[in-house]
């Protein structure tokens, strides 16, 4: 009688194979990091403009911007709900259940925060930084009552400081 030889994959073949998966998840892994990072910022530019387009509606109504102690009641009223429609409804949609009654809010991986002056409030700001830094984004984004979105690289510091040049076509800066 023959000797039948078995069949199967040796202890090389499958560490080849482990060694090729391995190395395309160290490709890929980082690219859909940044992809999820860059999306949180597009969203980040897109939640601002209309923050702004919101704010300035209300100030076309009222002759103000709601101040920074009371943003979220006057911008969406008292019934903002997950069943109740606002009312009256000044505020883009995403932030009606984000707020907390606090300056600060967190929408898709930015925190953000208004301050508007005292009434009768002429001026506002309003930031918006990563709420993991260099994981939910790279960028701050910072926008007031001209309507022009600054933004610096980096997350620990404040945009305030930026000038004109830094708007979200310039190349960023860093924040502190």
């Amino acid at each position: 009688m023959g000797q039948q030889r078995q069949r199967g994959f040796t202890l090389v073949e499958i560490m080849i194979v482990v060694a090729i998966i391995a190395l395309l998840a160290a490709i890929a892994i980082p690219n859909v990091l940044r992809g999820r990072a860059t999306a949180n910022e597009s969203a980040a530019i897109g939640s601002m403009r209309a923050l702004i387009s919101s704010l300035e509606m209300y100030r076309s109504v009222n002759n103000v911007y709601p101040t920074a102690a009371t943003w979220d009641a006057q911008m969406y009223g008292a019934d903002c709900a997950a069943a109740t429609a606002p009312a009256p409804d000044y505020g883009p949609p995403s932030f009606c259940l984000a707020l907390t009654g606090a300056a600060t809010d967190v929408v898709q991986g930015y925190i953000y925060t208004y301050t508007g002056a005292a009434a009768p409030a002429s001026t506002y700001t309003v930031l918006a930084v990563p709420q993991v830094a260099n994981s939910t984004g790279t960028r701050s984004f910072l926008a007031d009552q001209s309507g022009v979105i600054r933004h610096c690289l980096g997350s620990t510091g404040t945009v305030a400081q930026l000038g004109d040049e830094s708007t979200i076509d310039a190349v960023p800066t860093a924040c502190d």
